[in-house]
């Protein structure tokens, strides 16, 4: 019947464009992953915020959205059905050709996104300490020295560790790439016992969360490269949540700034 071989055309077109999408996935995999060796490792920005930032002080003292792992590998199954939907319209507006399909197809991409979700930290976990003195603030530096210890093992950009991956399908770089992250909630969980100066508890929350949700991300990565769609996504959530990382330990190193002998 010609409506039954009209859904069967969009069906293989949606199929087709999806290949193709899949390309431009890749492409922004390749981009992002090129735009990162313009930004330094978060290892790096972690010791150059905090640790760096205090040496100075005297010494001796949605869119197409999946939440789940589930819903991650399910992921390109539900970009095809938005593309058999949007080659509906277009049949049924009259505008549908070659031309239109393979647009239609390419402005899926953007939006193709996932919710990372990981433990997250409130003030109510946190063990405070009412001093808020300098001297405390030292303390609170060397507890955080000896907490933090398991991220100095991750002596290679997690993105540069993704990216090998891509390029050589060596799973021997997504077992670091797990590893990368066990050393983020490693750090994350010995930091959590950490007595915080009641100053800096927002601080304290902001960099415990931000490292449960790098650790999260990565393994989110590692879990689904073989998938460009679910890797595109993940893209995203990568950029964000170094971006967080970022911002947790510059507020860190704020905050040991505003402190004086």
């Amino acid at each position: 019947m010609p409506g039954e071989r009209g859904v069967s055309a969009i069906f293989i077109t949606a199929a087709l464009s999806a290949v193709a999408l899949i390309a431009v996935l890749g492409w922004q995999i390749a981009r992002s992953v090129g735009a990162q060796n313009s930004h330094p490792p978060i290892v790096s920005s972690v010791n150059g915020a905090f640790f760096s930032a205090s040496s100075s002080a005297p010494s001796g003292a949605t869119d197409a959205v999946a939440s789940s792992t589930d819903a991650l590998s399910s992921l390109g199954s539900t970009v095809i059905q938005q593309l058999e939907g949007a080659y509906a319209q277009l049949l049924a507006a009259g505008e549908y050709s070659s031309t239109t399909a393979v647009q239609a197809g390419r402005s899926l991409a953007p939006y193709i996104s996932a919710n990372v979700q990981y433990p997250a930290f409130t003030s109510a976990d946190i063990k405070t300490d009412s001093d808020t003195s300098y001297k405390r603030m030292l303390q609170y530096r060397s507890d955080l020295q000896t907490s933090l210890a398991p991220l100095l093992q991750n002596t290679q950009p997690e993105y540069e560790i993704f990216a090998y991956y891509v390029q050589t399908k060596d799973a021997g770089y997504l077992t670091k790439l797990e590893a990368a992250a066990e050393n983020y909630r490693a750090a994350a969980s010995s930091t959590a016992t950490v007595l915080v100066p009641k100053d800096a508890v927002g601080v304290q929350v902001g960099m415990l969360n931000a490292m449960e949700e790098f650790a999260a991300t990565l393994d989110a990565m590692s879990a689904h490269a073989s998938d460009p769609f679910a890797s595109a996504a993940l893209l995203e959530n990568y950029n964000q949540a170094e971006n967080d990382m970022v911002s947790a330990f510059n507020a860190l190193a704020n905050y040991a700034k505003s402190k004086t002998p």
